[in-house]
């Protein structure tokens, strides 16, 4: 979150200001316009961009829900929907990379094939967990910064404190209510409209290519204030 508003405000002026001002700030047209070589203008912003990707995804993968339930079939000549977007990302990024990486480890004296193959995979669940439940805070990030509400942050603990079951899930109700409250509308949401006898024919969505991508953001969102959080994991009480 700290990241993504931060690059919000280097970029963008609060949307109140557009009319007067612009939508960019004077920063990122000076960048735009000065004499850094046009391939780190590219890095820059496409790095920059990813805080925008990752807050747009669970907006479309939404949209895309709706849209290949509802109209799967008609949409093929101009769009590519989520399920074909996320299979190639879980074979080059997921699969390819580790095995990729793991190649040059040996290759380089690190580790030995096999146990690079392990040491990779291994954190493979918990950082799709991670990367697919970022997306609700990250979009409250930017449109915090875009509306001028506050947002505060505390400074990243150093040591760990001590902490357990019974104090931290009061601590994740409290910090992830809306991130949560989305999942449980979400899951409801699919489960009538794939099994509920008053919706109508037309109306159902079960078709997997529809329903995987948006099951696998709702479960990302629900899985990191759990999964990616120590004091629970620990199972101390």
């Amino acid at each position: 979150e700290k990241y993504a508003y931060g690059c919000n405000e280097l970029l963008f002026n609060p949307m109140r200001m557009w009319i007067y001002k612009g939508p960019f700030t004077p920063l990122f047209r000076e960048f735009l316009f000065s004499n850094i070589r046009m391939t780190s203008k590219i890095t820059i912003v496409s790095y920059i961009g990813t805080y925008y990707a990752i807050g747009a995804a669970w907006i479309l993968t939404t949209v895309n829900y709706f849209v290949m339930g509802w109209f799967n079939g008609y949409l093929d000549k101009y769009y590519l929907d989520s399920w074909k977007v996320w299979f190639s990302l879980v074979i080059v990024f997921n699969g390819l990379g580790n095995i990729a990486l793991a190649i040059m480890r040996y290759r380089i004296g690190d580790k030995s094939l096999f146990g690079a193959l392990i040491e990779n995979f291994k954190w493979t669940l918990m950082l799709a967990i991670f990367l697919g439940g970022l997306s609700l805070h990250v979009s409250q990030a930017l449109l915090a910064h875009m509306f001028e509400i506050d947002m505060t942050w505390g400074a990243t603990g150093k040591e760990a404190e001590f902490s357990n079951f019974f104090i931290e899930v009061p601590k994740v109700l409290k910090s992830f209510k809306y991130s949560l409250s989305f999942c449980i509308v979400a899951i409801v949401g699919m489960i009538i409209l794939a099994t509920a006898d008053f919706i109508p024919y037309d109306w159902m969505i079960t078709d997997f290519v529809a329903i995987l991508p948006m099951a696998t953001v709702v479960a990302s969102h629900f899985l990191l204030p759990i999964a990616l959080n120590p004091a629970l994991m620990t199972f101390s009480w």
